[in-house]
């Protein structure tokens, strides 16, 4: 697929993938963090997005959103 790496940059346009990940895999709603702690973790996200150790759906983000 065309995969992109995706940083800092794109905490507003990847929120809605970000989120299901928060959700999913660290249990954590993004409404109850602060800003602060969303952006540190949406560094943590970036890093193993880019790294591609998601599941792939997390790069297939029309999928993933139908799904969830």
């Amino acid at each position: 697929s065309d995969f992109q790496k995706i940083d800092e940059e794109d905490y507003f346009r990847m929120n809605d993938v970000f989120c299901i990940w928060l959700k999913k895999k660290k249990d954590t709603h993004f409404e109850d963090l602060s800003t602060k702690e969303a952006k540190k973790k949406f560094k943590k996200f970036c890093k193993r997005y880019n790294k591609q150790k998601l599941d792939s759906l997390y790069y297939d983000h029309e999928k993933l959103l139908e799904k969830f």
